[in-house]
């Protein structure tokens, strides 16, 4: 039988995974990091359940400690000698219900963002969530107001770099 804890952390994990993921690709790009940060920040939410304090929401809760732990993750990465790619046609993918086109595109899109600042690689993750600026304010520790002047710089730097020719 499942404890109360164990219960609400699966309610947790179910309802947050997805938007937890898609963060982690906007801060690493190798999919075997991709897991090892996803995995890395729900160990963290699960040792830190008993703390939530209900100060702000368990998804801005969620997102913060998923923020915190993509930052020191990232940064750790990066001290870190570059290892040997897979051998050609070795390459792991997540299993997902996309076409190749589609799976192409999303990688683009999140090799773009991986190539963003670290606040602006969240704000970046967070938008594509549908996340509202108040709540991407308080993730990322800038004003509302701060956010939309960013979110403006991040879609023109996007764009810049998935369209370099303006096409």
């Amino acid at each position: 039988m499942k404890s109360q804890k164990e219960l609400e952390f699966e309610s947790l994990y179910n309802s947050h995974k997805d938007k937890i993921f898609r963060l982690c690709l906007g801060f690493v790009s190798d999919s075997a990091l991709v897991q090892d940060l996803f995995q890395e920040i729900l160990i963290r939410i699960w040792r830190h359940m008993d703390s939530f304090r209900g100060e702000s929401s368990i998804s801005t809760w969620i997102y913060r400690i998923a923020y915190n732990t993509a930052l020191s993750y990232s940064a750790k990465e990066k001290k870190k000698p570059e290892q040997a790619p897979l051998p050609p046609g070795m390459d792991l993918k997540e299993p997902e219900n996309h076409t190749q086109e589609k799976e192409s595109q999303i990688r683009k899109l999140y090799d773009a963002i991986n190539s963003l600042t670290q606040t602006d690689r969240v704000i970046a993750t967070l938008l594509l969530e549908n996340t509202p600026y108040k709540t991407i304010a308080e993730v990322s520790g800038i004003s509302e107001n701060y956010v939309a002047v960013k979110v403006n710089r991040i879609k023109a730097s996007l764009t810049q770099t998935l369209n370099p020719n303006g096409k």
